[in-house]
């Protein structure tokens, strides 16, 4: 009984300490401010318009990777 006890506070304790180091992690991330952020997504929006497929299409259909392969059957 007292090992199992010994085990779950192991195991909680491991826990937190890997929560601990996720938080440090995060904390070290540079942050900005979503204003910029949005402004710097709409220039590389504009700036790679031409080569986005979603937007000018696929030149051939054949290089479309999500062309459905075969029709439907009825049986």
């Amino acid at each position: 009984m007292a090992d199992m006890r010994m085990n779950k506070l192991q195991e909680g304790l491991q826990q937190q300490r890997r929560l601990i180091e996720q938080l440090r992690c995060e904390a070290q991330i540079t942050r900005m401010r979503v204003s910029q952020v949005i402004e710097d997504i709409v220039k590389y929006c504009e700036t790679h318009r031409e080569e986005d497929v979603l937007i000018t299409g696929f030149n051939k259909p054949q290089e479309n990777p999500f062309k459905e392969k075969g029709g439907c059957t009825i049986l």
